[in-house]
């Protein structure tokens, strides 16, 4: 599947979102209980729902955190292999001023890091580039 990136708000029917999330300048993973390896908070909308319903539902349910502000990034589009259709996505960030405690999911715990970890889930490198534009659309908000 072939992805693009564009303006949040861009895109309708956002099927996923994904949430970037920051505590005391670290960022939160989640280790997933049946992969093993690390992730971000995330998964499908809802019927019924939006997708900022969805994230701030995915984010307490993957990491306890309740008490934070969430900002659209950017919205993706992941165009089906035979080009007959795609999924579309949103991405979040969350800066968490506290940490809740974990509700039961498949999430076994969540760690913090400086940096993407070696037990990352999916590719690694594009999480690194992914890391880059959030921080620098995270600097430009708060100019």
């Amino acid at each position: 599947m072939a992805k693009t990136n564009c303006f949040a708000g861009f895109l309708d029917d956002i099927a996923f979102v994904v949430i970037f999330t920051k505590y005391k300048d670290k960022w939160v993973y989640c280790l997933h209980k049946k992969r093993e390896s690390y992730e971000h908070p995330g998964g499908h909308v809802e019927k019924g729902e939006t997708p900022l319903q969805a994230a701030k539902r995915e984010l307490y349910e993957e990491t306890g955190i309740t008490d934070c502000e969430i900002i659209p990034l950017w919205d993706y589009a992941f165009v089906w292999e035979n080009g007959q259709g795609q999924n579309n996505g949103r991405v979040y960030l969350a800066i968490a001023h506290s940490l809740g405690k974990l509700p039961a999911s498949e999430m076994d715990r969540i760690e913090l890091f400086d940096e993407v970890p070696q037990n990352y889930t999916y590719d690694r490198e594009e999480e690194r580039n992914d890391l880059i534009n959030v921080e620098k659309i995270w600097r430009a908000y708060r100019e």
